[in-house]
C-alpha cells in the first residue's frame, strides 16, 4: 500500500519540488505567462481531450459537476459561519476557506490514483470549481458584483460547450486536430505543479496561529461535507473517492494573488496556502490508502 501511494504522490511533488528550487536558484519564471497560458489555451484543451476520449455517460460527469457545486455551496455557508462566529471578516478568508486546489494539486493526484477515468471525473469537478473561482470566488474578495462579460469570457466556459457537444452528439474531433489539442492539454498538469513550486517559494508565512488554524478547518469543512455530500448523492466506487480527494485539497493559490489585489489580509492567506499545502502532504495519502483499501 505504501509503494501504491507513493507512486501517486511523488510525481506531483517532485513537479512542485522542481518549481520552487528553480526560483530558490535564484532562476527567472514567467509566472504570469504561464498562468495564463495554462488558463487560456492548455486547460481547455485538457477538458475536451479528458472528457471527449474518455468513455463516460453523461450522467456520471453531471454527478461530478453537482457534487462539485454542493460541496462547494455548503463549505461556503459552514466557512463564513466559522469566520463570523469569530469575529473576522468574512472578505478576508471566506475565498480561501471555500476554494481548493483542486486544479494544480487535484488533477495529477487523481490521475495517478485512478488513471485517465478518474482524471475525467476529476476534470468535471475542477470545471465547476473553476468557473466559480474565477468570477464568485473574485467577487467575494473584491466586494464587487460580478463582470459577466468577463465570466462569458472564460475560456473553459468553451471548452465546456465543446466537450458536451461532442459527448452528447456522440462525436469525434478529425485526428490531426484530437493529436493537437490532447498534446496542448498534456502540458497542463507539469506546468500547474511547477507554477505551484515556484507560488510556494515566493510565498512568507508570518501569521502562523491564524493561518494554522483556518489550513485545518480547510480539511475539516472540506473533507466532512465532501462526505455528506457522497451520502447525500448516493455515490459509490470512483465517483465518491474522487470527491472526497478534491474536497481534502488545499488553500489554492489564486487566493493569496486575489487577497493581494484586494487588498485584503494576504499574510494571513500566504499562511494558509503554505500550511495546509505542507499539512496535504500527510491528509491526502492517508485519505488514498484508505479510499484505495475500501475500493480493492
Amino acid at each position: 500500500m505504501f509503494l501504491t501511494i507513493f507512486q501517486v504522490v511523488a510525481p506531483v511533488w517532485i513537479c512542485a519540488a522542481i518549481g520552487f528550487m528553480w526560483v530558490r536558484s535564484g532562476n527567472p519564471f514567467p509566472s504570469d505567462f504561464i498562468s495564463r497560458l495554462v488558463f487560456n489555451i492548455a486547460a481547455p484543451c485538457l477538458v475536451i481531450s479528458t472528457m471527449a476520449s474518455v468513455e463516460l455517460s453523461m450522467s456520471a460527469l453531471m454527478n461530478m459537476a453537482m457534487a462539485a457545486a454542493l460541496v462547494l455551496l455548503c463549505v461556503l455557508s459552514l466557512s463564513y459561519a466559522l469566520i463570523r462566529l469569530f469575529g473576522h471578516d468574512t472578505k478576508d478568508y471566506l475565498v480561501s476557506l471555500s476554494f481548493a486546489n483542486v486544479g494544480n494539486m487535484g488533477l495529477p493526484v487523481c490521475l495517478f490514483a485512478f488513471g485517465e477515468t478518474g482524471l475525467a471525473l476529476a476534470v468535471a469537478y475542477f470545471i465547476i470549481n473553476s468557473i466559480a473561482h474565477f468570477s464568485l470566488g473574485v467577487s467575494l474578495s473584491s466586494g464587487r458584483s460580478l463582470d459577466w462579460q468577463d465570466f462569458l469570457k472564460n475560456p473553459i466556459l468553451w471548452a465546456i460547450a465543446v466537450a458536451v457537444g461532442l459527448i452528447f452528439f456522440q462525436l469525434s474531433l478529425p485526428n490531426w486536430l484530437e493529436n493537437t489539442v490532447t498534446l496542448i492539454g498534456d502540458m497542463t498538469i507539469p506546468l500547474m505543479l511547477i507554477t505551484l513550486g515556484v507560488s510556494l517559494a515566493g510565498i512568507q508565512v508570518k501569521s502562523w496561529k491564524l493561518g494554522l488554524f483556518y489550513s485545518t478547518m480547510r480539511f475539516v469543512i472540506g473533507g466532512s461535507v465532501a462526505m455528506f455530500v457522497v451520502w447525500l448523492l448516493d455515490l459509490h466506487g470512483l465517483q465518491a473517492s474522487i470527491v472526497i480527494i478534491q474536497g481534502l485539497m488545499p488553500v489554492a493559490i489564486f487566493n493569496y494573488l486575489f487577497a493581494l489585489q484586494a487588498k485584503r489580509d494576504a499574510d494571513t492567506v500566504a499562511s494558509m496556502v503554505m500550511i495546509s499545502t505542507l499539512l496535504s502532504m500527510v491528509v491526502v495519502p492517508t485519505a488514498l490508502a484508505l479510499l484505495l483499501a475500501s475500493n480493492a
